[in-house]
C-alpha cells in the first residue's frame, strides 16, 4: 500500500503543480488523503526497518515530513497564481527523492515481488 500510494502521490503533486489553476484544489484534497495514508502505513513499515537502518530512516521521515510542506506551499501558491519555477519543481523532485529513499530502506523489496 505504501509503495501505491506513494506513486499516487507523485502523480497528485506533478499535476496539481503543473496543472491548470482551478483543478489545484482538487489535487491538494487527494495529495492530503495520500499523506495521511502513507504516514498510517509508514507507522506500520517502522517496526521492520528500524533495527536495520536507523539513520537513513530518520533522512527519510525528515524528507517527507519537508515534501509535505513544500507541496502544500506550492499547492497554496499555485491556487493563488503567484507560484514560481522553485515552487512548483522543488516539491515534484522531492517527492520523487523521497520515493528512491524509501525503496533504498526497503532494499527494494516492493520491487522484488515485481
Amino acid at each position: 500500500m505504501h509503495l501505491v500510494v506513494g506513486v499516487v502521490l507523485i502523480v497528485a503533486v506533478a499535476v496539481g503543480l503543473l496543472g491548470p489553476a482551478r483543478m489545484t484544489k482538487i489535487w491538494a484534497m487527494i495529495a492530503r488523503v495520500c499523506y495521511i495514508l502513507i504516514i498510517l502505513s509508514g507507522v506500520f513499515l517502522i517496526v521492520h526497518a528500524w533495527p536495520h537502518i536507523t539513520v537513513l530512516l530518520v533522512v527519510k521521515i525528515i524528507l517527507a515530513v519537508a515534501l509535505i510542506a513544500l507541496a502544500e506551499i506550492g499547492f497554496a501558491k499555485k491556487s493563488k497564481d503567484t507560484a514560481t519555477a522553485v515552487a512548483i519543481w522543488v516539491p515534484i523532485a522531492l517527492v520523487v527523492v523521497v520515493m528512491v529513499v524509501g525503496l533504498v530502506v526497503s532494499h527494494g523489496f516492493p520491487l522484488v515481488l515485481l
